[in-house]
C-alpha cells in the first residue's frame, strides 16, 4: 500500500497563516479549507506557529553562532 501524496493545497497554509497570499490566492485557499479536512487540520497544527516566532532569538544573539 503506497501513501496517499498531500493535498497540494498543503504547500499554501504557512503562506496563509502569515499573510503572505495576494487576494485572489487567499480567498482560492480558505475556499478549500472548507472542502479538505486534511488541510484544515494542517492549519490548524500549523496556527501556533507564527506567533512563536518572536520568540527567536536573532542570528547574532546566539551564543553557539559564534565565528
Amino acid at each position: 500500500m503506497t501513501a496517499e501524496p498531500p493535498c497540494t493545497f498543503t504547500t499554501s497554509l504557512a503562506s496563509l497563516l502569515i499573510g503572505a497570499l495576494g487576494p485572489l490566492e487567499r480567498q482560492e485557499v480558505e475556499a478549500h479549507l472548507r472542502q479538505c479536512p486534511v488541510c484544515l487540520e494542517e492549519l490548524i497544527l500549523l496556527a501556533p506557529l507564527p506567533g512563536l516566532l518572536h520568540r527567536a532569538a536573532p542570528p547574532d544573539s546566539c551564543p553557539r553562532c559564534d565565528p
